[in-house]
């Protein structure tokens, strides 16, 4: 009889553990350095991005280019950490919107598993919700 309970319970959890993974694994994340939002690991719903298109439409880092600043200069910094804070803070709220848990730069998401959709670009997407 505790036999019979055990096997069960096991069976049951090996159940829940594959209904619970469903769905990762269809990707891989082939460029761990290009991941702007979410988790390698646990790809569900992924987008890709241009960062050079995006950072391109950002006040501070246009000031960077067009002053022809470089990491020696202590303006640059300042530029770029705003920079990358508005960055971030416009991925974030595109993948929220569209429901995406990952978010990397064009080419760092494989599809794994055929049936699995392409990832979809949203730069377009990140660039409107700049603030």
């Amino acid at each position: 009889m505790r036999l019979r309970t055990v096997v069960s319970t096991a069976v049951a959890l090996v159940f829940m553990a594959q209904v619970a993974l469903a769905g990762i694994g269809d990707y891989r994340c082939s460029d761990p350095g290009r991941v702007y939002h979410g988790n390698a690991r646990l790809i569900r719903k992924p987008a890709v991005i241009s960062a050079d298109r995006v950072y391109e439409r950002i006040p501070e880092y246009r000031k960077i280019l067009d002053e022809k600043l470089s990491d020696k200069d202590v303006r640059y910094h300042f530029l770029m950490k705003k920079a990358s804070e508005r960055f971030a803070k416009a991925v974030k709220k595109m993948a929220r919107a569209k429901g995406h848990d990952f978010v990397a730069e064009i080419g760092a998401v494989e599809v794994v598993k055929e049936k699995a959709p392409k990832p979809v670009d949203r730069t377009r997407e990140v660039i409107d919700r700049l603030d």
